[in-house]
């Protein structure tokens, strides 16, 4: 059965006891084996106990099959503690990091009868310094970052979802460079306890996955409230009943236009075209003169906060940093209170004048990275701030892909209002049936 056949049919199997967990596990293993030395997805693998945990659920009867991700392979970024595995942050100064327990949103795919096989490679503290992986359709490339594993894994078809995170742009870029599906969603919607801070003001968790209908079913494992979260929210997750598509798209065409070249700007007119063909009008707005500052507002916020996090690392360890870290915790040091408080309440306008704009199912259109994957670099994964600004308002955002331009990926990323993944989710099945 191909790797990339509709997840939804497959866990469909799985609960009928036509498809057994192990055969499909197997087949996921063997992708690994054959790709992870030229694309160094993951930091850490554990195929052995994988497995026998597959053969463990193949043993339960049907009844007790009926959970989401029955059998479903996961990775997980690792910067989210899995026990048992490496969790080394992409950083020398935490290596060999072993966690005793699981996050608790490993714990909730766990429940929900998923198999995690591995951790995934991130950037140097989820920020900084590019690890080692490459880009699945060329590996001279970035697959981006600061979530690279996940999403090469993903695009590579080692996993069927993997756990990402974002503080400015981490899942949506990499997601965009690797041709794969990567939704933040709605900020509090996933517990972050477990999972090394960067910015509490801006941290995320992050879904990839080869199908919208795939992050749709990894939501409805991972939302949820969390009392150890002080950002946590109770909100419903998406649904596969629930097909309600935006009644218009907004495209803002001052925002960073002369970061967007042609390959990104072609995806933005395949996306445009399929939905003005299916009546979903897209209008373009231009942006008040207040959001040309949004760059310098997600800086005073994480760099501050990066200071006060992971100031300690940088005395006791600073030469194991690189330059690029270094400087960013060196500046937070440097930013006030004043300044700090001053920059949550330009987030909290930003957020009130694009949520008004979002109502009646509307939605942003806008594109998800500068360009395609650019070629690798160890100091350097691509630009971010195409992303930032859905980041700092908190807004689900989803990368779709978009075809391919000189063989290489490109994509939009679709904007909704807080709670409204499902929006955005059927608007990319309606871009993905209309390719």
């Amino acid at each position: 059965m191909p790797l990339f056949a509709n997840l939804t049919h497959l866990i469909s199997r799985i609960h009928q006891g036509q498809l057994s967990v192990e055969t499909l596990l197997t087949q996921y293993l063997t992708t690994i084996s054959e790709r992870e030395n030229d694309i160094h997805a993951f930091v850490d693998l554990q195929p052995d106990f994988a497995l026998q945990i597959a053969r463990q659920l193949d043993q339960k009867p049907l009844i007790q099959r009926q959970k989401p991700l029955y059998g479903i392979p996961v990775a997980i970024k690792e910067i989210i503690d899995v026990a048992g595995l490496c969790c080394a942050w992409g950083s020398p100064i935490h290596q060999g990091r072993v966690p005793m327990s699981d996050a608790p949103l490993v714990t909730r795919l766990r429940d929900a009868g998923a198999i995690i096989i591995g951790t995934t490679v991130s950037t140097e503290y989820a920020i900084a310094n590019a690890g080692p992986t490459r880009h699945p359709y060329d590996l001279q490339r970035t697959p981006g970052g600061s979530s690279s594993g996940s999403a090469a894994a993903v695009a590579a078809q080692m996993v069927p979802i993997a756990i990402g995170s974002q503080t400015i742009g981490s899942v949506i870029r990499p997601a965009t460079y690797c041709g794969v599906y990567g939704l933040k969603p709605t900020r509090g919607a996933i517990s972050r306890v477990g999972v090394m801070p960067l910015s509490p003001a801006l941290d995320h968790i992050g879904i990839l996955a080869s199908q919208p209908e795939a992050i749709t079913l990894a939501c409805q494992a991972l939302f949820g409230f969390d009392p150890r979260d002080s950002g946590s929210c109770d909100i419903a997750p998406p649904r596969l009943e629930n097909t309600q598509l935006p009644k218009k798209a907004i495209y803002f065409n001052n925002l960073l236009a002369d970061r967007i070249e042609s390959p990104s700007q072609l995806a933005l007119q395949r996306a445009t075209r399929i939905f003005q063909e299916h009546d979903i009008p897209v209008i373009e707005k231009e942006l008040p003169a207040a959001f040309a500052s949004h760059i310098d507002c997600i800086h005073t916020l994480l760099c501050r906060d990066m200071a006060m996090i992971h100031g300690e690392d940088r005395r006791r360890a600073g030469q194991q940093m690189s330059e690029r870290l270094r400087g960013l915790i060196d500046r937070g040091l440097q930013i006030s209170d004043e300044a700090y408080r001053a920059a949550q309440q330009q987030a909290d306008d930003y957020q009130d004048y694009l949520c008004h704009l979002l109502q009646d199912d509307q939605i942003f259109l806008a594109a998800a990275a500068d360009s395609i994957a650019p070629m690798w670099a160890s100091d350097h994964t691509g630009v971010p701030f195409l992303q930032g600004l859905w980041t700092l308002t908190g807004l689900p955002t989803l990368a779709v892909p978009c075809g391919r331009v000189t063989g290489l990926p490109v994509g939009v990323q679709l904007i909704a209002k807080p709670c409204a993944e499902h929006v955005i989710l059927n608007a990319a099945r309606l871009i993905a049936n209309h390719l």
